[in-house]
């Protein structure tokens, strides 16, 4: 892989611990460090060195907390081995890679892949339209309670059917 960076330019000011985790080139590694620590450097670093050693960046899978912070990785990574290989990386907030997932294996889910994903407050809102059309009490059936409900049954594996 043609890449400007030598080998060495990975680890360059990385204290021990950082070196070590970004050397590693086998298995999975959870990184956990407090703000300011550098996990942003050595996360993009380890990634972009296992690229550069033939992991296949679509066998990387690289989760944080926010979209802002995904997108900062992958620019940097992008910088060092390219967009196209960046692209293929499995990196995201927990909800956006698994959003990916399941878009990518509805198929043997029986859904389509254009599905969408309601949040809590689209939710609620359904649910207050369905007991509306449903003429039922909105006092007994609130949205939590409805919801709380439909969680319980979904825990249960019982079907709408």
């Amino acid at each position: 892989m043609e890449t400007n960076y030598l080998a060495e330019d990975f680890f360059d000011g990385l204290n021990p611990a950082q070196e070590a985790a970004v050397k590693c080139l086998e298995g999975p590694m959870l990184v956990i460090a407090g703000a300011g620590s550098g996990k942003t450097r050595v996360l993009t670093m380890r990634i972009a060195n296992l690229i550069c050693n033939g992991i296949r960046p679509g066998n990387i899978l690289a989760l944080t907390f926010t979209n802002k912070a995904a997108e900062e990785m992958k620019e940097r990574i992008a910088q060092i081995v390219g967009q196209d290989m960046a692209h293929q990386l499995w990196m995201g907030t927990f909800h956006s890679v698994f959003a990916r997932i399941l878009r990518r294996e509805a198929p043997l889910l029986s859904l389509r892949s254009d599905y969408t994903i309601y949040d809590s407050d689209d939710s609620e809102g359904l649910i207050k339209v369905i007991v509306k059309n449903m003429k039922l009490d909105d006092k007994k059936y609130t949205p939590k309670t409805v919801h709380n409900f439909i969680s319980e049954a979904k825990n249960e594996l019982i079907t709408p059917q």
